[in-house]
């Protein structure tokens, strides 16, 4: 009897078909695929399993309204558990955050939370953690600690007793102590700054997505780095602020540049102020203007003290710039340059006024060539060599000028005194008063008389005009260094 491949005049070999089927993907398809599967893993990586997609007729804000209605009111112990599905119970883990007109977000309420939490238990599924982790990352600093608390307690169970193969539950799980609701954030800053690993890096510790890293809850992430490294700011400098760009938070700015402004006053990280200053100008804005440099919200009086402190350190940095540029480029004149810089810590206010020539002049530094323009008057000359430095250092306006005259001192109460606040003046001649008494009038050593205000030459006698000012400066004028 004749097989059935007889009868069909089949001939089959699975050499030859093994050979030929090897043949019928390209070698370019097979890598246009593997590229697809490389960006689809790469996508992956950015965006984790932390994504919620609200698909079919669900409406979140309907299932909000609905969670209240049977979630809220039924009574202990019972609070409507079994009426939600699974989606909607994964749904309303990720809308603990949404507030419905004027109805607080469940995440708001220790009970609601805790009531939703029942619901989760009674339909469990492992996936419900991702919304859990979610909505914890998100208001990390926001929500009451009673409430973080609450999730910290419940995330730790559930990933304690998670056995499953899930990349993301099976990291949090291995370091559950970085949920910690009193100090998890800490603890991660620390470690990554002991293992010294980028911190931009720190949601790869937990396999979290990496666009994470702008959650509040990596805010004292960056800020414990900071404080564990401190002591080598010349090396983390850069990773710091390049993390501070990324989190992008102006309360975690404030905080931690705050910090490393006043560490790199030290002789020892001075190299690092010019990066720190344009930092500080990019991302909270010019010191001079005190609304800047407002404290944050919910901030400690040891950060609103950091903060302040900072500010002053910042514009500091700017007045001694100016003051060197000043003294270098509109006069060539070491001894003035030399006296101003001992007070430069001392000048809250400062402001440059001379002609177009003098602004291109400063300009053309690039020491100071981005913080002219808000510091700058202009006369009605353009180009007039003559400028003027005006500064305020406590009840007194200070103002040098770009000749071998005096400088003049007046003080604030005085109404025909120059505003430091003008942004136009006709001329420098008009910020001098020559008839305007001496500060000190001397014999020999002896300083005979002293007067609240007026100007003092740069003229040397039996003592340097230097000295003069500092005893002026000392014994009428209040000022010390």
């Amino acid at each position: 009897m004749r097989s059935a491949r007889e009868i069909l005049s089949v001939s089959f070999s699975a050499s030859l078909f093994n050979k030929q089927s090897q043949a019928v993907l390209s070698d370019h398809l097979i890598q246009r695929i593997s590229s697809r599967i490389q960006l689809l893993e790469e996508l992956t990586e950015r965006t984790g399993e932390m994504t919620v997609s609200v698909s079919g007729n669900i409406d979140p804000s309907l299932l909000l309204a609905k969670f209240r209605s049977v979630g809220v009111k039924n009574e202990f112990p019972m609070h409507g558990v079994g009426m939600f599905t699974r989606k909607e119970l994964r749904i309303l883990t990720y809308s603990m955050t949404s507030q419905q007109s004027n109805v607080a977000a469940i995440i708001s309420s220790p009970s609601e939370v805790n009531i939703l939490l029942q619901h989760l238990v009674h339909s469990w599924r492992d996936g419900f953690i991702f919304g859990l982790v979610y909505t914890y990352f998100l208001k990390w600093d926001e929500m009451k600690f009673e409430v973080r608390k609450i999730l910290d307690v419940f995330l730790t169970q559930k990933l304690s007793e998670y056995d499953g193969d899930r990349m993301i539950l099976k990291a949090l799980k291995k370091n559950i102590s970085f949920l910690n609701a009193s100090n998890g954030d800490v603890l991660l800053g620390s470690t990554i700054s002991i293992k010294d690993h980028e911190i931009v890096d720190a949601p790869g510790f937990l396999s979290l997505p990496k666009n994470w890293f702008s959650y509040p809850y990596f805010s004292k992430v960056i800020d414990a780095y900071f404080e564990r490294s401190k002591s080598r700011l010349n090396e983390t400098c850069d990773r710091v602020l390049s993390a501070l760009r990324q989190h992008n938070r102006i309360e975690t700015t404030k905080r931690t540049l705050s910090k490393i402004i006043i560490l790199a006053d030290a002789n020892e990280f001075a190299g690092l102020q010019d990066l720190v200053k344009r930092f500080a100008f990019e991302k909270i804005g010019d010191p001079g203007n005190s609304a800047n440099w407002q404290q944050f919200a919910n901030c400690t009086s040891s950060e609103a003290e950091n903060i302040k402190k900072a500010r002053a350190i910042l514009n500091e940095w700017i007045t001694r710039q100016f003051i060197n540029v000043f003294f270098e480029k509109c006069i060539n004149d070491f001894r003035r340059k030399r006296f101003w810089l001992k007070y430069s810590k001392m000048i809250s206010q400062f402001r440059i006024v001379g002609s177009m020539h003098v602004n291109s002049i400063l300009k053309n530094d690039t020491r100071i060539r981005d913080y002219v323009a808000a510091r700058f008057s202009k006369t009605n000359s353009t180009s007039d060599g003559n400028a003027a430095l005006m500064f305020i250092i406590k009840n007194h306006l200070f103002i040098e000028f770009s000749d071998d005259g005096a400088f003049y001192a007046y003080k604030l109460s005085n109404k025909n005194a120059p505003s430091i606040d003008d942004t136009y003046f006709q001329s420098t001649s008009k910020l001098k008063t020559p008839s305007m008494k001496w500060l000190a009038y001397r014999t020999g050593v002896y300083i005979n008389e002293m007067h609240d205000e007026g100007r003092l030459g740069h003229n040397d006698g039996d003592l340097q005009w230097e000295s003069v000012a500092d005893f002026w400066m000392k014994n009428k004028a209040d000022i010390n260094v």
